[in-house]
């Protein structure tokens, strides 16, 4: 292997599975804080779905973690065990021009984009240097979740932009 290979710093399905648990504290600590600051009610709302969202993640990668501790191998969640339960806030013109008055919530949300693409190309990274089958399928299984919040973002962030610049008579050439 030549030295500009890369290969995982990963050496255990049970390390990766700490790494992700670790990053979902994270969220949720960030969205809690968003939620406790937020200044507009549809903020403080989405920051909260956000927190039962990691919270659920939590549970599902302790709930991976503890069956490869029994079973000596991955075991994803079923599609039963992956239902969230929760309905996503709907994001309507009145939920945009709410947010539209307060920077703080607008400025949480893109940090926020950034946190979920920063996990997203972190676990695809990872996924493509991982040489054990078990490592790598648990990757992908990561990636997929995170780019699934990140195009919820995203599209939060899109439609508040274009809202902004419907209302600014602002439109890039």
């Amino acid at each position: 292997m030549s030295t500009a290979e890369k290969t995982s710093e990963f050496k255990s399905v049970q390390d990766v599975l700490k790494r992700a648990i670790l990053l979902e504290m994270n969220g949720k600590e960030f969205f809690a804080m968003a939620a406790k600051t937020a200044t507009s009610a549809v903020a403080k709302e989405l920051f909260e779905h956000m927190v039962k969202e990691e919270e659920h993640h939590l549970k599902i990668l302790q709930l991976t973690f503890k069956r490869h501790l029994d079973e000596g191998k991955v075991v994803l969640p079923t599609e039963e065990e992956l239902q969230f339960g929760f309905k996503d806030p709907i994001i309507d013109k009145s939920f945009l021009m709410e947010l539209r008055n307060s920077d703080f919530d607008s400025s949480a949300i893109s940090i926020a984009l950034t946190l979920e693409e920063r996990a997203f190309k972190f676990y695809q990274k990872e996924e493509q240097a991982a040489t054990d089958p078990d490592i790598k399928q648990l990757f992908t299984w990561l990636t997929d979740w995170e780019i699934d919040h990140h195009q919820k973002l995203m599209a939060l962030e899109e439609d508040f932009r274009q809202e902004v610049w419907n209302d600014s008579n602002f439109w890039p050439m």
